[in-house]
């Protein structure tokens, strides 16, 4: 039992009464600004719980660069959008046709058979703004090596080829302009509009979101172009769990790069055999980015409030200290008034910073200074009179004091000596010629005095 006892993690330690009730000195400053700090703290607590719990606690991003071997990425919507401003005609138009785009894709060392994209109509706030051109399931490969292991496929482009319309060469559903209306067209100064589209991974819905960026591209039927768009990805890696750490990955396009270069229109009519303005060539870009969005977790924010509430709470060691001096003085003035009664009868008046102001005995005005030097004089003492080392030395001059006044036995008699327990029929106490009675319990207790309304000084003789 008593090793059992050694490693008792609960102990606890007695601690004596300040006076009947309180074992802590509390003070009005310290339950103002206990009641402050508690307040503060309570209200940031929430203020956080709240932006927490909205979303408006921004997440933690970290940011990577890398580099891919093998990506794939098949567009929900379509990368590149292609318009033109409109004067008189579309040049788009199905049945007056000026620009004929064909989009076809390549696969390693294949080419597919060019497919001629049908235009379709965006409304608009420009009301000059002609048909689009927009590809629809579009799917890129990024896989320079050529190995297909484990489902993967081969390196996948696709290109859109811009050409002037040409009689012989498009089906019957499209009808192209007058000779006479293409060579004007291609005589006069043109422009396209590029609609790229990009995804961010927007932290408030915790979605993906698109946005669309303009890019404005001359195109000259004698000097045709070739542009290259490499599409960037990122791998975004999101932990949004309240407690533990978790993983959801998700992958979109967030950026491209572009190179256009001069392309020689003998190459493209020996190998389609019609004029073209230029042509675009989608692919993925082996640069990417890892993405790491990390939203706050209910700890963290328990302990960013902690550390709040310590910093707020490192105020009441201001407060301890004042407590501590007030404490001592009132305890240092119990102990005077217990050999200076009159002491309690004297009005002090003090200021805000504890200085005495004005002395009154029975309404009569005394000096402020002589009574500080004389109180002070009495502080020390009583200082010095409640350490240890006195409380001992005073005990054992009253220990000899009485073994001078009595014989040792009387005074180890007094071991046996005490109040009669009333509910005990048995005499197991021994008692003197003066038989102790239960109000002698509280014979020498401030209790006694207490209960009186004046304090009164009584001399005795021994």
């Amino acid at each position: 039992m008593q090793n059992l006892k050694k490693i008792d993690l609960f102990g606890q330690v007695f601690n004596l009464n300040i006076n009947r009730n309180d074992k802590e000195y509390k003070s009005v400053i310290g339950g103002i600004t206990s009641f402050l700090l508690y307040s503060c703290s309570l209200s940031y607590f929430i203020y956080k719980i709240y932006l927490w719990s909205s979303g408006q606690i921004q997440p933690n991003i970290t940011n990577q660069p890398t580099s891919y071997v093998y990506q794939q990425h098949t567009f929900t919507k379509s990368p590149l959008m292609i318009s033109m401003l409109k004067l008189d005609e579309d040049p788009f138009d199905l049945e007056n046709n000026y620009i004929t785009i064909f989009y076809q894709q390549y696969v390693g060392l294949n080419i597919s058979q060019p497919q001629i994209l049908i235009p379709q109509y965006i409304n608009t706030s420009n009301p000059f703004q002609s048909l689009f051109i927009i590809p629809q399931n579009v799917t890129l490969v990024l896989n320079p090596t050529g190995l297909q292991e484990q489902g993967q496929q081969q390196q996948t482009k696709g290109g859109l080829l811009l050409a002037l319309c040409d009689k012989q060469l498009i089906s019957q559903n499209i009808t192209c302009a007058s000779d006479e209306k293409l060579q004007k067209f291609i005589q006069i100064f043109q422009g396209i509009e590029l609609w790229i589209t990009v995804e961010i991974y927007d932290t408030d819905t915790k979605q993906i979101s698109s946005i669309v960026q303009e890019i404005h591209q001359l195109i000259d039927v004698y000097s045709p172009f070739f542009t290259q768009f490499q599409f960037k990805m990122t791998m975004n890696d999101i932990d949004d769990n309240i407690f533990i750490t978790t993983s959801e990955t998700s992958s979109y396009i967030s950026s491209y790069t572009t190179t256009t270069q001069p392309f020689s229109q003998q190459i493209i009519y020996n190998k389609f055999g019609f004029k073209a303005f230029g042509m675009f060539m989608l692919s993925l870009s082996s640069d990417g980015n890892n993405q790491m969005v990390s939203y706050p977790k209910l700890g963290q924010i328990l302990a960013d409030v902690g550390s709040i509430m310590s910093t707020l709470l490192s105020i009441s060691i201001i407060v301890q200290m004042i407590n501590s001096v007030m404490l001592e003085d009132k305890i240092l003035f119990q102990i005077i008034s217990s050999y200076f009664p009159e002491i309690k009868k004297y009005k002090i008046t003090k200021d805000y910073f504890g200085n005495i102001t004005n002395v009154e005995f029975n309404n009569e005005k005394l000096d402020k200074q002589q009574y500080q030097i004389q109180y002070d004089m009495l502080k020390e003492k009583a200082r010095n009179k409640i350490s240890f080392i006195n409380q001992v030395y005073e005990i054992s001059r009253l220990q000899f004091i009485i073994q001078g006044l009595v014989d040792k036995q009387t005074i180890i008699n007094s071991h046996k000596l005490g109040i009669k327990w009333l509910q005990n029929p048995e005499e197991t106490i021994q008692y003197t010629n003066q038989e102790f009675q239960i109000e002698d319990f509280t014979l020498l207790s401030l209790d006694l005095i207490e209960k009186q309304d004046d304090i009164k000084i009584y001399e005795q003789s021994l």
